[in-house]
Parts: C-alpha cells; sequence; structure tokens
C-alpha cells in the first residue's frame, strides 16, 4: 500500500476483490448485509468512510476477519505504526476514527483511536457481530448500552458484547479520546 493511498481505496478495494472472490453481486452483498445496494457501490468506490459497525457487517458477510480489511497485503507478523501514520476511516459529526493495527495481516482483533469532540452531538445506536473493548485515554465519556448509562473517565474500560446497540459521546467541554478493540 502506497503511504498516500487513503484507508477508504484500501478497505474498498479489499472489499470489492473479496466479493467478486466469492462471485457475489452488490445485491446478493446487499440482501445478506441489510445495506443498501447505492451505499456498498459508495463503500466499494472509496466515495464514503463508514462506521466499523458496517464494515463490520460487510466482513461478516464475505466470510473475511474484519481487521483484514485494513491491513496491508502480505505476510506481515507485527505492526508498528507512528502516531503520524494513523489511518483515518471515519468522520462522522459524532468521532474521528483511526486505525493502530492495520500494518498486521491476519489480525484476530482491529485496534482503533476514536476521538469524541467535546460536548458532542447524540450519537447514533450502532449494533454488530462481534465483542469490543473500550478504555478511555483522555477526557469524559457517556456510553449507553441498550437502556443502561456508564459514565467514564480516563483509565476506565469496558468489555461487551456489541450485538447490543451502543454508542458514546463526550461529556463537558474537552474531547475525549478511547481505545476501542474489536474482535
Amino acid at each position: 500500500m502506497e503511504t498516500e493511498e487513503r484507508v477508504e481505496q484500501l478497505v474498498a478495494k479489499k472489499i470489492r476483490e473479496a466479493r467478486r472472490r466469492r462471485r457475489l453481486t452488490l445485491v446478493q452483498l446487499s440482501d445478506q448485509t441489510k445495506i443498501s445496494t447505492p451505499m456498498l457501490s459508495k463503500i466499494e468506490n472509496a466515495k464514503v468512510s463508514s462506521p466499523i459497525s458496517v464494515y463490520a457487517k460487510i466482513a461478516k458477510a464475505l466470510g473475511i476477519p474484519l481487521g483484514e480489511l485494513f491491513s496491508i497485503d502480505g505476510p506481515v507478523p507485527i505492526s508498528f505504526v507512528k502516531k503520524n501514520e494513523r489511518k483515518e476511516y471515519t468522520r462522522t459529526t459524532s468521532y474521528i476514527a483511526e486505525s493502530i493495527g492495520f500494518k498486521k495481516s491476519h489480525k484476530k482483533m482491529e485496534p482503533f483511536i476514536l476521538t469524541y469532540p467535546p460536548e458532542g452531538m447524540k450519537p447514533t445506536p450502532n449494533q454488530h457481530d462481534n465483542e469490543e473493548l473500550l478504555f478511555v485515554i483522555e477526557g469524559e465519556l457517556e456510553f449507553r448500552y441498550g437502556k443502561t448509562k456508564y459514565l467514564l473517565s480516563p483509565g476506565d474500560c469496558l468489555y461487551f458484547d456489541a450485538n447490543v446497540k451502543h454508542c458514546a459521546r463526550a461529556l463537558g467541554a474537552r474531547t475525549a479520546q478511547v481505545l476501542i478493540v474489536e474482535a
């Protein structure tokens, strides 16, 4: 992968290749993922940045580990990513997400840094088929899991089944930064 290649381009290429290997049309993949065909087309053409929950649904339908969508091709047994090398893959009004383990191939988990803006907007709940670990690095975070609300501070950690609707937002006037590990 060239250093200039955006993560959306890498993910788009991997999704398109995996879909074609499975001989699936966009319509068939849409039926399996419940993601609209036009949205899948935008994802495959690197026209949009999607939440991790969308990529997780696609990876599951394609029968590949989520981490494979973000890894550099070829057998790479270790991933060393400097702070300035992180790959931003999602920017929404709710958060910015950066992949921090994208250089390792054949991962069993996928680590990300999510940055929530101060006094963030009300987030849209997500749910997807995997487990997540959430560790607060800085700031204060409100995390909703089903009907339960958690208030987290730096050093606090949650480990949960992501099949339950969940979302988060920063509290107060400071940015919140979180380590997320999906498996």
